[in-house]
């Protein structure tokens, strides 16, 4: 069954209409005609399973057969510096995203080579993955902070980084606290010395270097334990 994204789908709702995105794709992409059925989300947890009723190409009317409410998955949140490439941030969503990902925050560190990212395309990406996977959650995708207002925001939580100094194995983290992954160039001894102070412990991610983006998964993937 085709998963569509309805973002407005309340409980209650008899009927819901698709956007003009989604009844293109539903009519000219899939040619999906009256009387199908199709599955909707609404990134918040809520699935409705329906029926086309108007084949409209640029507006879908669909009739709700039936609802249900998802419980909410586990807290997964990652913050990063984005990459001076945007498909590798654009590639860590989309897996994040399958696993399981709930929040995405960007920091702006001192080191990083990007300082304004398109959040609209990053959100149309989440939700691609999210159908694609058959997720009932959307994550939550923040714009840019700086990183000495997020983790005063946020203390205690893990971080990886490439200096030396103490650091807990991967296996000792605890679920529902954020994970912050530098900059290509990492973190700054000044960040550093200030996430240690803020209750952050540094992890053991690898004996090698690995970039940013295959750090915050391998984060992800951490956190989901």
């Amino acid at each position: 069954m085709s998963v569509f994204y309805a973002p407005s789908l309340q409980n209650e709702q008899a009927h819901y209409q698709l956007s003009e995105e989604e009844s293109k794709h539903c009519i000219r992409v899939l040619r999906m005609q009256t009387g199908a059925a199709i599955q909707l989300v609404n990134g918040r947890g809520l699935e409705a399973h329906a029926l086309l009723q108007d084949a409209h190409p640029k507006r879908c009317m669909l009739q709700i057969t039936a609802v249900v409410q998802h419980d909410p998955t586990p807290a997964v949140h990652v913050a990063m510096a984005p990459t001076k490439n945007m498909d590798r941030i654009e590639w860590f969503l989309e897996k994040a995203t399958e696993l399981g990902l709930t929040k995405l925050t960007l920091l702006n560190c001192e080191h990083n080579e990007r300082k304004l990212v398109n959040t609209e395309r990053l959100e149309k990406i989440a939700v691609a993955a999210m159908k694609q996977s058959k997720r009932f959650y959307l994550p939550v995708i923040e714009p840019m902070h700086r990183f000495s207002d997020f983790i005063e925001a946020q203390p205690n939580g893990y971080f990886g980084h490439c200096a030396d100094g103490p650091k807990i194995k991967m296996s000792h983290l605890v679920a529902g606290k954020p994970f912050l992954i530098g900059p290509e160039g990492d973190f700054s001894e000044q960040e550093i010395a200030l996430a240690i102070q803020s209750g952050y412990e540094a992890v053991e991610m690898s004996t090698f270097r690995l970039r940013t983006e295959t750090a915050a998964l391998l984060a992800t993937t951490a956190l989901l334990g």
